[in-house]
Protein backbone atom coordinates (compact mmCIF):
# COMPACT_ATOMS: atom_id res chain seq x y z
CA UNK A 1 0.00 0.00 0.00
CA UNK A 2 1.33 3.41 -0.95
CA UNK A 3 1.21 5.86 1.96
CA UNK A 4 1.57 9.64 2.11
CA UNK A 5 4.89 10.86 0.79
CA UNK A 6 4.42 14.62 0.31
CA UNK A 7 5.46 16.71 3.32
CA UNK A 8 3.26 19.66 2.36
CA UNK A 9 0.17 17.47 2.07
CA UNK A 10 0.82 15.93 5.49
CA UNK A 11 1.30 19.38 7.04
CA UNK A 12 -2.06 20.49 5.64
CA UNK A 13 -3.76 17.36 7.00
CA UNK A 14 -2.42 18.11 10.49
CA UNK A 15 -3.16 21.84 10.34
CA UNK A 16 -6.59 21.78 8.72
CA UNK A 17 -8.12 18.41 9.63
CA UNK A 18 -6.50 18.25 13.07
CA UNK A 19 -7.04 21.99 13.45
CA UNK A 20 -10.78 21.67 12.73
CA UNK A 21 -11.10 19.05 15.49
CA UNK A 22 -9.02 21.23 17.83
CA UNK A 23 -11.18 24.29 17.17
CA UNK A 24 -14.34 22.28 17.91
CA UNK A 25 -13.00 21.00 21.23
CA UNK A 26 -11.51 24.40 22.07
CA UNK A 27 -15.01 25.86 21.77
CA UNK A 28 -16.26 23.41 24.42
CA UNK A 29 -13.22 24.17 26.56
CA UNK A 30 -13.64 27.95 26.53
CA UNK A 31 -17.38 27.76 27.16
CA UNK A 32 -16.82 25.41 30.10
CA UNK A 33 -14.24 27.79 31.55
CA UNK A 34 -16.62 30.73 31.05
CA UNK A 35 -19.31 28.95 33.09
CA UNK A 36 -16.81 27.99 35.79
CA UNK A 37 -16.94 24.25 35.07
CA UNK A 38 -14.05 21.93 35.85
CA UNK A 39 -12.22 20.44 32.86
CA UNK A 40 -10.30 17.22 33.58
CA UNK A 41 -8.90 16.45 30.13
CA UNK A 42 -8.63 18.09 26.71
CA UNK A 43 -7.80 15.43 24.10
CA UNK A 44 -7.36 15.48 20.37
CA UNK A 45 -8.13 11.90 19.35
CA UNK A 46 -9.26 8.86 21.34
CA UNK A 47 -7.54 5.80 22.77
CA UNK A 48 -3.98 5.48 24.11
CA UNK A 49 -2.20 8.74 24.86
CA UNK A 50 0.73 9.73 22.66
CA UNK A 51 1.64 13.03 24.35
CA UNK A 52 0.28 14.76 27.43
CA UNK A 53 1.03 17.58 29.84
CA UNK A 54 -0.79 19.04 32.82
CA UNK A 55 -1.63 22.71 32.92
CA UNK A 56 -1.67 25.03 35.92
CA UNK A 57 -5.47 24.84 35.81
CA UNK A 58 -5.27 21.12 36.63
CA UNK A 59 -6.45 20.07 33.14
CA UNK A 60 -4.54 17.33 31.38
CA UNK A 61 -3.89 18.21 27.70
CA UNK A 62 -3.47 15.16 25.46
CA UNK A 63 -2.90 13.97 21.91
CA UNK A 64 -4.28 10.44 21.54
CA UNK A 65 -3.62 7.64 19.08
CA UNK A 66 -6.93 7.35 17.18
CA UNK A 67 -7.68 10.49 15.10
CA UNK A 68 -11.44 9.89 15.14
CA UNK A 69 -12.30 13.22 16.76
CA UNK A 70 -11.59 14.48 20.25
CA UNK A 71 -13.18 15.31 23.57
CA UNK A 72 -13.16 17.65 26.54
CA UNK A 73 -13.88 15.78 29.79
CA UNK A 74 -16.28 17.97 31.77
CA UNK A 75 -17.76 15.85 34.59
CA UNK A 76 -20.34 18.52 35.58
CA UNK A 77 -21.73 18.39 32.05
CA UNK A 78 -21.67 14.69 31.23
CA UNK A 79 -19.29 11.82 31.85
CA UNK A 80 -18.57 9.27 29.13
CA UNK A 81 -16.36 7.14 31.36
CA UNK A 82 -13.78 5.04 29.53
CA UNK A 83 -14.58 6.74 26.21
CA UNK A 84 -13.07 9.92 27.68
CA UNK A 85 -10.14 8.11 29.29
CA UNK A 86 -11.55 7.93 32.81
CA UNK A 87 -8.72 7.72 35.35
CA UNK A 88 -8.32 6.78 38.99
CA UNK A 89 -8.90 9.77 41.20
CA UNK A 90 -11.45 11.41 38.90
CA UNK A 91 -14.28 10.69 41.33
CA UNK A 92 -12.35 12.19 44.27
CA UNK A 93 -11.29 15.29 42.33
CA UNK A 94 -14.86 16.03 41.22
CA UNK A 95 -16.66 15.12 44.44
CA UNK A 96 -18.83 17.93 45.71
CA UNK A 97 -18.77 19.95 42.48
CA UNK A 98 -22.14 21.59 41.75
CA UNK A 99 -24.07 20.24 38.76
CA UNK A 100 -24.06 22.43 35.67
CA UNK A 101 -27.32 24.23 34.95
CA UNK A 102 -29.40 23.77 31.80
CA UNK A 103 -28.10 26.97 30.18
CA UNK A 104 -24.49 26.01 30.86
CA UNK A 105 -25.01 22.55 29.38
CA UNK A 106 -26.64 23.93 26.24
CA UNK A 107 -24.03 26.66 25.72
CA UNK A 108 -21.03 24.39 26.35
CA UNK A 109 -22.46 21.67 24.07
CA UNK A 110 -23.22 24.12 21.26
CA UNK A 111 -19.90 25.97 21.53
CA UNK A 112 -17.99 23.33 19.54
CA UNK A 113 -20.28 23.65 16.53
CA UNK A 114 -20.24 27.44 16.86
CA UNK A 115 -16.45 27.54 16.75
CA UNK A 116 -16.46 25.30 13.65
CA UNK A 117 -18.83 27.75 11.98
CA UNK A 118 -16.59 30.67 12.99
CA UNK A 119 -13.57 28.91 11.48
CA UNK A 120 -15.59 28.07 8.35
CA UNK A 121 -16.59 31.74 8.03
CA UNK A 122 -12.96 32.90 8.35
CA UNK A 123 -11.74 30.38 5.75
CA UNK A 124 -14.65 31.22 3.43
CA UNK A 125 -13.66 34.88 3.63
CA UNK A 126 -10.12 33.96 2.50
CA UNK A 127 -11.50 31.80 -0.32
CA UNK A 128 -13.71 34.68 -1.46
CA UNK A 129 -10.92 37.24 -1.30
CA UNK A 130 -8.20 35.18 -3.01
CA UNK A 131 -10.41 32.98 -5.21
CA UNK A 132 -10.40 29.25 -5.81
CA UNK A 133 -9.36 27.47 -9.05
CA UNK A 134 -12.32 26.12 -11.00
CA UNK A 135 -12.89 24.60 -14.42
CA UNK A 136 -15.21 26.74 -16.48
CA UNK A 137 -16.86 23.72 -18.12
CA UNK A 138 -18.21 22.58 -14.74
CA UNK A 139 -20.30 25.75 -14.49
CA UNK A 140 -22.47 24.83 -17.47
CA UNK A 141 -25.56 22.61 -17.54
CA UNK A 142 -25.36 21.95 -21.29
CA UNK A 143 -24.65 18.36 -22.35
CA UNK A 144 -21.40 18.16 -24.34
CA UNK A 145 -21.27 14.42 -24.98
CA UNK A 146 -23.10 11.20 -24.13
CA UNK A 147 -20.44 8.75 -23.04
CA UNK A 148 -20.47 5.05 -22.32
CA UNK A 149 -19.61 4.15 -18.72
CA UNK A 150 -16.95 1.67 -17.64
CA UNK A 151 -16.99 0.53 -14.01
CA UNK A 152 -14.07 -0.39 -11.76
CA UNK A 153 -14.38 -4.05 -12.82
CA UNK A 154 -14.09 -3.22 -16.52
CA UNK A 155 -17.78 -3.70 -17.33
CA UNK A 156 -19.04 -1.29 -19.98
CA UNK A 157 -22.52 0.23 -20.19
CA UNK A 158 -24.12 2.38 -22.87
CA UNK A 159 -24.99 5.90 -21.76
CA UNK A 160 -28.41 5.78 -20.00
CA UNK A 161 -28.98 9.41 -21.00
CA UNK A 162 -28.47 8.54 -24.69
CA UNK A 163 -30.79 5.54 -24.40
CA UNK A 164 -33.47 7.80 -22.91
CA UNK A 165 -33.24 10.26 -25.81
CA UNK A 166 -31.15 13.09 -24.40
CA UNK A 167 -28.85 14.72 -26.99
CA UNK A 168 -25.71 16.80 -27.12
CA UNK A 169 -26.63 20.46 -26.74
CA UNK A 170 -29.56 19.81 -24.41
CA UNK A 171 -29.56 22.09 -21.37
CA UNK A 172 -30.41 20.18 -18.19
CA UNK A 173 -32.96 22.19 -16.20
CA UNK A 174 -33.79 19.89 -13.30
CA UNK A 175 -33.34 16.37 -11.94
CA UNK A 176 -36.17 14.83 -9.92
CA UNK A 177 -37.68 18.29 -9.61
CA UNK A 178 -34.51 19.88 -8.19
CA UNK A 179 -32.92 22.74 -10.14
CA UNK A 180 -29.57 21.98 -11.79
CA UNK A 181 -27.13 24.87 -11.26
CA UNK A 182 -23.93 23.44 -12.76
CA UNK A 183 -22.47 20.13 -13.90
CA UNK A 184 -21.08 19.19 -10.48
CA UNK A 185 -24.60 19.71 -9.19
CA UNK A 186 -25.99 17.48 -11.96
CA UNK A 187 -23.61 14.64 -11.06
CA UNK A 188 -24.52 14.99 -7.36
CA UNK A 189 -28.28 15.11 -7.96
CA UNK A 190 -28.10 11.91 -10.01
CA UNK A 191 -25.91 10.20 -7.39
CA UNK A 192 -28.19 11.01 -4.43
CA UNK A 193 -31.41 10.33 -6.34
CA UNK A 194 -33.93 7.96 -4.81
CA UNK A 195 -36.34 7.56 -7.72
CA UNK A 196 -37.22 4.02 -8.74
CA UNK A 197 -39.17 2.58 -11.63
CA UNK A 198 -41.90 -0.06 -11.46
CA UNK A 199 -39.15 -2.69 -11.71
CA UNK A 200 -37.45 -1.30 -8.60
CA UNK A 201 -34.40 -0.12 -10.53
CA UNK A 202 -33.01 3.45 -10.29
CA UNK A 203 -34.96 6.11 -12.17
CA UNK A 204 -34.22 9.82 -12.64
CA UNK A 205 -36.74 12.28 -14.06
CA UNK A 206 -34.72 14.79 -16.05
CA UNK A 207 -36.06 17.96 -17.66
CA UNK A 208 -34.03 19.54 -20.47
CA UNK A 209 -34.38 22.60 -22.64
CA UNK A 210 -34.10 21.91 -26.38
CA UNK A 211 -34.88 24.44 -29.07
CA UNK A 212 -36.62 26.73 -26.59
CA UNK A 213 -38.92 23.96 -25.30
CA UNK A 214 -38.77 21.94 -22.09
CA UNK A 215 -38.81 18.16 -22.55
CA UNK A 216 -39.05 15.54 -19.79
CA UNK A 217 -37.16 12.23 -19.88
CA UNK A 218 -37.24 9.15 -17.70
CA UNK A 219 -33.60 8.14 -17.47
CA UNK A 220 -32.53 4.84 -15.91
CA UNK A 221 -29.17 5.48 -14.17
CA UNK A 222 -26.72 2.64 -13.90
CA UNK A 223 -25.41 1.75 -10.46
CA UNK A 224 -21.68 1.82 -11.20
CA UNK A 225 -18.98 0.20 -9.07
CA UNK A 226 -16.36 2.93 -8.55
CA UNK A 227 -13.95 1.06 -6.30
CA UNK A 228 -13.12 -2.64 -6.75
CA UNK A 229 -12.07 -3.18 -3.12
CA UNK A 230 -14.62 -1.23 -1.07
CA UNK A 231 -17.43 -1.99 -3.52
CA UNK A 232 -18.56 1.67 -3.59
CA UNK A 233 -21.40 2.22 -6.06
CA UNK A 234 -22.89 5.39 -7.48
CA UNK A 235 -25.67 6.26 -9.90
CA UNK A 236 -24.45 7.55 -13.28
CA UNK A 237 -26.19 8.53 -16.52
CA UNK A 238 -23.21 8.94 -18.88
CA UNK A 239 -23.18 12.66 -19.65
CA UNK A 240 -20.25 15.09 -19.95
CA UNK A 241 -20.39 18.91 -19.97
CA UNK A 242 -20.20 21.13 -23.03
CA UNK A 243 -17.07 23.21 -23.36
CA UNK A 244 -15.67 26.11 -25.28
CA UNK A 245 -13.70 24.62 -28.20
CA UNK A 246 -10.73 27.01 -28.03
CA UNK A 247 -7.90 25.66 -30.17
CA UNK A 248 -4.50 25.31 -28.52
CA UNK A 249 -1.70 23.15 -29.93
CA UNK A 250 -1.89 22.04 -33.57
CA UNK A 251 -0.39 18.58 -34.18
CA UNK A 252 2.30 18.16 -36.84
CA UNK A 253 1.10 16.86 -40.25
CA UNK A 254 -2.47 16.75 -38.95
CA UNK A 255 -5.61 17.64 -40.93
CA UNK A 256 -5.87 20.76 -38.75
CA UNK A 257 -2.38 21.93 -39.75
CA UNK A 258 -2.97 21.19 -43.43
CA UNK A 259 -6.30 23.05 -43.36
CA UNK A 260 -4.76 26.15 -41.79
CA UNK A 261 -6.48 25.98 -38.39
CA UNK A 262 -4.76 28.38 -35.97
CA UNK A 263 -4.20 28.55 -32.25
CA UNK A 264 -6.90 30.76 -30.72
CA UNK A 265 -9.59 29.74 -33.22
CA UNK A 266 -12.91 28.73 -31.68
CA UNK A 267 -14.50 25.63 -33.21
CA UNK A 268 -18.29 25.85 -33.49
CA UNK A 269 -19.01 22.69 -35.49
CA UNK A 270 -18.90 21.42 -39.05
CA UNK A 271 -21.20 21.50 -42.06
CA UNK A 272 -23.37 23.96 -40.10
CA UNK A 273 -23.91 21.35 -37.36
CA UNK A 274 -23.08 22.57 -33.84
CA UNK A 275 -20.51 20.59 -31.84
CA UNK A 276 -20.26 20.79 -28.03
CA UNK A 277 -17.13 18.85 -27.02
CA UNK A 278 -14.14 16.94 -28.45
CA UNK A 279 -15.90 13.61 -27.78
CA UNK A 280 -18.96 14.88 -29.65
CA UNK A 281 -16.75 15.98 -32.57
CA UNK A 282 -15.07 12.56 -32.72
CA UNK A 283 -18.40 10.73 -32.74
CA UNK A 284 -20.00 13.12 -35.24
CA UNK A 285 -17.10 12.89 -37.74
CA UNK A 286 -16.85 9.07 -37.56
CA UNK A 287 -18.50 8.71 -40.98
CA UNK A 288 -16.37 11.46 -42.56
CA UNK A 289 -12.88 9.91 -42.43
CA UNK A 290 -11.07 10.87 -45.64
CA UNK A 291 -13.92 13.19 -46.73
CA UNK A 292 -13.83 16.96 -46.90
CA UNK A 293 -16.01 18.82 -44.39
CA UNK A 294 -16.56 22.51 -43.68
CA UNK A 295 -15.22 23.28 -40.20
CA UNK A 296 -17.14 26.24 -38.73
CA UNK A 297 -14.89 28.45 -36.61
CA UNK A 298 -14.57 31.92 -35.12
CA UNK A 299 -11.28 33.71 -35.84
CA UNK A 300 -10.64 37.24 -34.65
CA UNK A 301 -14.30 37.65 -33.81
CA UNK A 302 -15.49 36.67 -37.30
CA UNK A 303 -17.28 33.47 -38.28
CA UNK A 304 -15.80 31.53 -41.17
CA UNK A 305 -15.53 27.99 -42.54
CA UNK A 306 -12.43 26.09 -43.67
CA UNK A 307 -12.14 22.84 -45.61
CA UNK A 308 -10.66 19.99 -43.60
CA UNK A 309 -10.34 16.21 -44.12
CA UNK A 310 -10.72 14.19 -40.87
CA UNK A 311 -8.26 11.32 -40.59
CA UNK A 312 -8.59 7.96 -38.85
CA UNK A 313 -5.65 7.20 -36.57
CA UNK A 314 -4.68 4.35 -34.27
CA UNK A 315 -5.67 5.15 -30.73
CA UNK A 316 -4.33 2.04 -28.98
CA UNK A 317 -1.77 -0.71 -29.32
CA UNK A 318 -2.70 -4.27 -30.36
CA UNK A 319 -3.97 -6.62 -27.66
CA UNK A 320 -4.16 -10.35 -27.16
CA UNK A 321 -7.10 -11.81 -25.23
CA UNK A 322 -6.67 -15.12 -23.41
CA UNK A 323 -9.94 -16.85 -22.51
CA UNK A 324 -10.49 -19.97 -20.40
CA UNK A 325 -13.40 -21.11 -18.26
CA UNK A 326 -15.14 -17.83 -17.31
CA UNK A 327 -11.87 -15.86 -17.24
CA UNK A 328 -10.62 -13.27 -19.71
CA UNK A 329 -7.17 -11.73 -19.63
CA UNK A 330 -6.14 -8.94 -22.00
CA UNK A 331 -2.39 -8.41 -22.41
CA UNK A 332 -0.27 -5.89 -24.31
CA UNK A 333 3.40 -5.41 -25.05
CA UNK A 334 5.17 -2.59 -23.22
CA UNK A 335 8.67 -1.22 -23.18
CA UNK A 336 8.99 -1.90 -19.47
CA UNK A 337 11.57 -0.16 -17.30
CA UNK A 338 14.92 0.70 -18.92
CA UNK A 339 13.49 -0.24 -22.29
CA UNK A 340 13.08 -3.94 -21.44
CA UNK A 341 10.13 -5.44 -23.30
CA UNK A 342 7.52 -7.41 -21.41
CA UNK A 343 3.90 -8.50 -21.67
CA UNK A 344 1.63 -6.83 -19.12
CA UNK A 345 -1.95 -7.43 -18.09
CA UNK A 346 -4.34 -4.66 -19.14
CA UNK A 347 -7.40 -6.25 -17.54
CA UNK A 348 -8.30 -9.55 -15.89
CA UNK A 349 -11.97 -10.47 -15.52
CA UNK A 350 -13.04 -13.27 -13.22
CA UNK A 351 -9.49 -14.05 -12.12
CA UNK A 352 -8.47 -13.43 -8.51
CA UNK A 353 -4.88 -12.60 -7.66
CA UNK A 354 -3.97 -11.25 -11.10
CA UNK A 355 -4.50 -7.58 -11.83
CA UNK A 356 -3.65 -4.71 -14.13
CA UNK A 357 0.08 -4.15 -14.75
CA UNK A 358 1.09 -7.69 -13.69
CA UNK A 359 3.60 -9.33 -16.04
CA UNK A 360 2.84 -12.50 -17.99
CA UNK A 361 6.33 -14.06 -18.06
CA UNK A 362 5.74 -17.73 -18.88
CA UNK A 363 3.24 -19.97 -20.70
CA UNK A 364 3.81 -23.55 -19.56
CA UNK A 365 7.61 -23.85 -19.96
CA UNK A 366 7.95 -21.09 -22.59
CA UNK A 367 9.26 -17.69 -21.47
CA UNK A 368 7.48 -14.72 -23.10
CA UNK A 369 8.47 -11.06 -23.38
CA UNK A 370 6.46 -9.95 -26.41
CA UNK A 371 3.08 -10.55 -28.03
CA UNK A 372 4.89 -12.52 -30.74
CA UNK A 373 6.23 -14.85 -28.01
CA UNK A 374 2.69 -15.34 -26.67
CA UNK A 375 1.35 -16.20 -30.14
CA UNK A 376 4.27 -18.59 -30.72
CA UNK A 377 3.73 -20.34 -27.38
CA UNK A 378 0.03 -20.89 -28.13
CA UNK A 379 0.82 -22.05 -31.70
CA UNK A 380 3.35 -24.65 -30.48
CA UNK A 381 1.08 -26.01 -27.75
CA UNK A 382 -1.97 -28.05 -28.62
CA UNK A 383 -3.24 -27.37 -25.13
CA UNK A 384 -1.94 -24.66 -22.80
CA UNK A 385 -1.90 -25.86 -19.20
CA UNK A 386 -0.55 -22.98 -17.12
CA UNK A 387 0.10 -19.23 -17.14
CA UNK A 388 2.66 -17.64 -14.83
CA UNK A 389 2.49 -14.01 -13.68
CA UNK A 390 4.58 -11.66 -11.57
CA UNK A 391 3.77 -8.27 -10.05
CA UNK A 392 6.31 -5.44 -9.69
CA UNK A 393 7.37 -6.81 -6.28
CA UNK A 394 8.21 -10.18 -7.93
CA UNK A 395 5.35 -11.99 -6.22
CA UNK A 396 4.64 -14.98 -8.46
CA UNK A 397 1.25 -16.37 -9.39
CA UNK A 398 0.61 -19.60 -11.26
CA UNK A 399 -2.80 -19.91 -12.92
CA UNK A 400 -4.19 -23.19 -14.31
CA UNK A 401 -5.43 -22.39 -17.82
CA UNK A 402 -6.43 -25.65 -19.49
CA UNK A 403 -8.26 -25.08 -22.75
CA UNK A 404 -7.14 -21.46 -23.00
CA UNK A 405 -7.94 -19.77 -26.32
CA UNK A 406 -5.94 -16.89 -27.78
CA UNK A 407 -7.63 -14.12 -29.75
CA UNK A 408 -6.01 -11.08 -31.37
CA UNK A 409 -7.67 -7.72 -30.72
CA UNK A 410 -7.18 -5.04 -33.34
CA UNK A 411 -6.11 -1.56 -32.20
CA UNK A 412 -8.90 0.91 -31.51
CA UNK A 413 -9.10 3.79 -33.96
CA UNK A 414 -10.61 7.23 -33.87
CA UNK A 415 -11.37 9.92 -36.42
CA UNK A 416 -9.48 13.08 -35.46
CA UNK A 417 -8.67 16.54 -36.78
CA UNK A 418 -5.40 16.92 -34.87
CA UNK A 419 -5.65 19.80 -32.44
CA UNK A 420 -5.72 20.13 -28.65
CA UNK A 421 -7.90 22.53 -26.72
CA UNK A 422 -6.65 25.18 -24.34
CA UNK A 423 -7.35 24.74 -20.63
CA UNK A 424 -10.34 26.56 -19.20
CA UNK A 425 -9.32 27.00 -15.56
CA UNK A 426 -10.58 30.19 -13.97
CA UNK A 427 -10.40 31.74 -10.51
CA UNK A 428 -13.82 32.00 -8.86
CA UNK A 429 -14.48 34.43 -6.00
CA UNK A 430 -17.39 32.63 -4.37
CA UNK A 431 -19.38 34.76 -1.88
CA UNK A 432 -19.31 33.53 1.72
CA UNK A 433 -23.09 33.08 1.72
CA UNK A 434 -22.88 30.89 -1.39
CA UNK A 435 -20.13 28.76 0.14
CA UNK A 436 -22.21 28.22 3.28
CA UNK A 437 -25.40 27.52 1.33
CA UNK A 438 -23.64 25.02 -0.94
CA UNK A 439 -21.99 23.24 2.02
CA UNK A 440 -25.27 23.05 3.96
CA UNK A 441 -27.00 21.71 0.84
CA UNK A 442 -24.38 18.96 0.51
CA UNK A 443 -24.65 17.99 4.19
CA UNK A 444 -28.46 17.98 4.02
CA UNK A 445 -28.44 15.79 0.90
CA UNK A 446 -25.99 13.35 2.49
CA UNK A 447 -28.10 12.99 5.65
CA UNK A 448 -31.44 12.65 3.84
CA UNK A 449 -29.97 10.17 1.35
CA UNK A 450 -28.63 8.04 4.20
CA UNK A 451 -32.06 8.08 5.83
CA UNK A 452 -33.94 7.33 2.59
CA UNK A 453 -34.32 3.55 2.03
CA UNK A 454 -34.94 4.14 -1.69
CA UNK A 455 -31.59 5.81 -2.32
CA UNK A 456 -28.39 3.90 -3.08
CA UNK A 457 -26.44 5.85 -0.46
CA UNK A 458 -25.69 3.73 2.61
CA UNK A 459 -23.38 3.61 5.62
CA UNK A 460 -20.64 2.21 3.38
CA UNK A 461 -20.70 5.54 1.49
CA UNK A 462 -19.62 7.50 4.58
CA UNK A 463 -16.22 9.18 4.51
CA UNK A 464 -14.07 9.00 7.65
CA UNK A 465 -10.69 10.29 8.81
CA UNK A 466 -8.76 8.21 6.25
CA UNK A 467 -10.84 9.55 3.33
CA UNK A 468 -10.70 13.14 4.60
CA UNK A 469 -6.94 12.99 5.06
CA UNK A 470 -6.41 11.54 1.58
CA UNK A 471 -8.65 14.17 -0.01
CA UNK A 472 -6.79 17.02 1.68
CA UNK A 473 -3.52 15.44 0.55
CA UNK A 474 -4.68 15.21 -3.08
CA UNK A 475 -6.12 18.72 -3.08
CA UNK A 476 -2.76 20.01 -1.84
CA UNK A 477 -1.42 19.30 -5.35
CA UNK A 478 -4.17 21.52 -6.79
CA UNK A 479 -3.36 24.41 -4.46
CA UNK A 480 -3.89 25.74 -0.98
CA UNK A 481 -7.13 27.50 -1.93
CA UNK A 482 -8.73 24.23 -3.03
CA UNK A 483 -7.81 22.76 0.38
CA UNK A 484 -9.23 25.78 2.24
CA UNK A 485 -12.46 25.54 0.21
CA UNK A 486 -12.85 21.90 1.22
CA UNK A 487 -12.08 22.77 4.86
CA UNK A 488 -15.04 25.18 4.81
CA UNK A 489 -17.27 22.22 3.90
CA UNK A 490 -15.52 20.03 6.51
CA UNK A 491 -16.18 22.48 9.36
CA UNK A 492 -19.81 23.04 8.41
CA UNK A 493 -20.16 19.26 8.20
CA UNK A 494 -18.67 18.86 11.70
CA UNK A 495 -20.96 21.57 13.06
CA UNK A 496 -24.16 20.10 11.63
CA UNK A 497 -23.42 16.45 12.42
CA UNK A 498 -22.41 17.22 16.00
CA UNK A 499 -25.68 19.08 16.56
CA UNK A 500 -27.82 16.09 15.56
CA UNK A 501 -30.01 15.05 18.53
CA UNK A 502 -28.19 11.75 19.04
CA UNK A 503 -26.77 10.62 22.41
CA UNK A 504 -22.95 11.03 22.66
CA UNK A 505 -23.07 13.91 20.13
CA UNK A 506 -23.38 17.53 21.26
CA UNK A 507 -26.96 17.70 20.05
CA UNK A 508 -27.77 14.71 22.26
CA UNK A 509 -26.31 16.47 25.32
CA UNK A 510 -28.55 19.45 24.61
CA UNK A 511 -31.61 17.21 24.34
CA UNK A 512 -30.79 15.58 27.69
CA UNK A 513 -30.32 19.01 29.29
CA UNK A 514 -33.72 20.18 28.05
CA UNK A 515 -35.41 16.94 29.20
CA UNK A 516 -33.88 17.36 32.67
CA UNK A 517 -35.07 20.97 32.80
CA UNK A 518 -38.61 19.98 31.85
CA UNK A 519 -38.62 17.09 34.35
CA UNK A 520 -37.22 19.27 37.09
CA UNK A 521 -34.72 16.57 38.01
CA UNK A 522 -31.94 14.53 36.35
CA UNK A 523 -32.67 11.33 34.47
CA UNK A 524 -32.16 8.17 36.54
CA UNK A 525 -28.43 7.44 36.59
CA UNK A 526 -28.89 3.88 35.35
CA UNK A 527 -31.03 5.01 32.39
CA UNK A 528 -28.64 7.78 31.44
CA UNK A 529 -25.58 5.53 31.75
CA UNK A 530 -27.26 2.77 29.70
CA UNK A 531 -28.18 5.13 26.87
CA UNK A 532 -24.74 6.75 26.79
CA UNK A 533 -22.92 3.41 26.91
CA UNK A 534 -25.06 1.88 24.14
CA UNK A 535 -24.60 4.84 21.80
CA UNK A 536 -20.91 5.11 22.67
CA UNK A 537 -20.38 1.52 21.60
CA UNK A 538 -22.39 2.09 18.40
CA UNK A 539 -20.36 5.24 17.72
CA UNK A 540 -17.06 3.39 18.15
CA UNK A 541 -18.27 0.51 15.97
CA UNK A 542 -19.35 2.95 13.25
CA UNK A 543 -16.04 4.80 13.42
CA UNK A 544 -14.14 1.52 13.20
CA UNK A 545 -16.18 0.49 10.16
CA UNK A 546 -15.69 3.87 8.46
CA UNK A 547 -11.93 3.67 9.01
CA UNK A 548 -11.90 0.12 7.60
CA UNK A 549 -13.86 1.27 4.52
CA UNK A 550 -11.45 4.20 4.16
CA UNK A 551 -8.45 1.89 3.95
CA UNK A 552 -10.38 -0.41 1.57
CA UNK A 553 -11.00 2.59 -0.71
CA UNK A 554 -7.32 3.42 -0.49
CA UNK A 555 -6.37 -0.08 -1.65
CA UNK A 556 -8.97 0.08 -4.42
CA UNK A 557 -7.74 3.47 -5.58
CA UNK A 558 -4.18 2.17 -5.67
CA UNK A 559 -5.37 -0.68 -7.89
CA UNK A 560 -7.17 1.82 -10.14
CA UNK A 561 -4.06 3.97 -10.36
CA UNK A 562 -2.05 0.93 -11.47
CA UNK A 563 -4.70 0.24 -14.10
CA UNK A 564 -4.56 3.86 -15.19
CA UNK A 565 -0.78 3.64 -15.57
CA UNK A 566 -1.02 0.57 -17.79
CA UNK A 567 -3.80 2.19 -19.83
CA UNK A 568 -1.47 5.12 -20.46
CA UNK A 569 0.88 2.61 -22.11
CA UNK A 570 -2.04 1.03 -23.98
CA UNK A 571 -2.87 4.27 -25.78
CA UNK A 572 -0.60 5.19 -28.66
CA UNK A 573 1.01 8.56 -29.15
CA UNK A 574 -1.13 10.06 -31.91
CA UNK A 575 0.68 10.29 -35.23
CA UNK A 576 -0.64 11.65 -38.51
Amino acid sequence: MEYFSGTWGIVLIVLLFGGSIFVHEFGHFLAAKAFGLKVLRFSIGFGPTLFEWKGKDGCKYMISLLPLGGYVAIPQLVSLGKLEGEEEGDAESTAGLPKAGCLAKICVSAAGALFNLILAFALAAVVYAVGVPSQEILQTTVVGSLSDITDANGLKYESPARLAGIREGDKIISIDGKKADNFENIIELVAIGSGRGSDGKPLAKIRVERGGKNIDFDVKPKLIVTNPTSGDEIRMIGVQPAMKMLVGQIMKNSPAQKAGLKEGDIVLGFNSKPIYSPAHMSAATEAYAGKTIKLDIVRGGKKMAIDIVPQRVNLTKPLLKISFDSNQISVLETGGENGVKCVRVLSAKGLKGVGASDILYQIDDAKVSSLADVEKAFAQKKKVRQLKFSDDQFNLKEVPARGAVLEAQKPQTRVMLGYALKGDETIRHIPISEQFADSLWKVYNAITSLANPKSDIGISSLAGPVDIGRLIYRLSYTGIMAVLSFTVLLNINLAVLNMLPIPVLDGGHIVFAIIEKLRGKPLPAAVFAGIQTAFSLMFLALMGYVVYIGFARWDGDNAREKQSEIYNQYYEKIKF
